[in-house]
């Protein structure tokens, strides 16, 4: 997700940035019309080819991908929570977060293509038949191969569905819908990508029902960069208000840009009581913690030490629903 969103480190994402757009809702999945001579079947009983569309582009597949090449850490975990990692030949961006440590042992012994991204000759290499991309800037036919060339040599790519425009504000938390949908489809596994769903809406059930009847929390979510202090919108601004809070700067951001810089004047005028970091990176709590204080000392939240951390990287797929949980814990004890 080159920004995410998506996931959506600030530094990560600064680089990032420059592609990973959002596409709220943008894909749906539907079955093939080949006929049932030549339709092949899947273990699950998915009967092949299928065609998924996905942000405006429809993908064929004749049979389940063997070689998959991810390009975010949370669809890598995603991935793997689909009981998929020995289809994983690479993986990219890998500097984008942190794997969650249910992840993290089987992630890394993956072969990274790049902590940023992949050079051409890394994703050839890697022969994948499958692209799960964060977005689609990198194919632009000079730093990698166009779509549609990666296409015509039988390797698709599907995009984050988050992240399909050039306007990541639309980004949600329940984006993973449609992916998992398409997963399922594609690998021929629907019935493993509904028990993943079911467990997904029940944890938002959960937290639903603990903030039911509570006023939302007004927050304001930050973080830092080289000393700059940046706000953030899209799906941080979602999973703040799944999470029963309210973003005080939600829609105040240039017009369709999702992280935006912030005046240290404004946020102190403003003087929020409830501040929500993304820690950026290997950035730790201490470090933000003494950011915050030297810098922002007047500001309520610092001062009453009401300041929550979330990694920047709990803004897609499961990490989203994550960071939806961890916030309701914290803002609703």
């Amino acid at each position: 997700m080159k920004k995410l969103g998506a996931g959506v480190a600030v530094a990560a994402l600064l680089v990032v940035t420059a592609g990973l757009t959002g596409c709220g809702s943008g894909s749906t999945t539907g079955a093939g019309s080949a006929s049932a001579a030549d339709a092949r079947s899947a273990p699950a009983g998915t009967r092949y080819p299928v065609e998924v569309a996905n942000c405006g582009r429809t993908l064929h597949f004749d049979e389940a991908p063997a070689r998959v090449v991810s390009g975010w850490t949370t669809s890598t975990e995603l991935l793997i929570e689909l009981g998929l990692t020995d289809r994983i030949v690479g993986q990219y961006n890998t500097s984008s977060g942190t794997p969650a440590a249910k992840y993290a042992s089987a992630e890394a012994k993956l072969p990274a293509l790049g902590t940023g991204a992949p050079t051409r000759e890394a994703l050839l290499a890697a022969r994948p038949d499958l692209i799960w991309a964060d977005g689609s800037y990198l194919f632009d036919g000079r730093q990698l191969p166009t779509i549609a060339e990666l296409a015509a040599q039988g390797t698709q790519v599907m995009i984050l569905s988050g992240f399909c425009t050039d306007d990541a504000t639309k980004a949600t938390v329940r984006d993973v819908d449609t992916d998992l949908t398409a997963l399922g489809m594609i690998f021929g596994i629907p019935g493993r990508a509904r028990q993943v769903q079911a467990d997904i809406n029940e944890r938002l059930r959960q937290v639903a029902t603990k903030i039911q009847g509570r006023d939302p929390v007004p927050v304001a979510v930050v973080a830092t960069y080289q000393g700059t202090v940046y706000t953030y919108d899209g799906v941080y601004t979602d999973i703040a208000r799944l999470a029963g809070a309210r973003n005080i700067y939600a829609g105040t951001l240039p017009k369709g840009k999702y992280f935006s810089e912030l005046s240290v004047e404004d946020l102190i005028s403003k003087n929020p009581g409830t501040l929500v970091y993304l820690l950026s990176g290997s950035e730790t709590e201490a470090e933000a913690r003494k950011f915050l204080t030297s810098r922002l000392p007047t500001v309520a939240a610092v001062r009453n030490n009401r300041v929550f951390f979330l990694p920047q990287s709990d803004s897609a797929n499961l990490a989203g629903v994550e960071g939806v949980t961890k916030l309701a814990a914290a803002l609703h004890a």
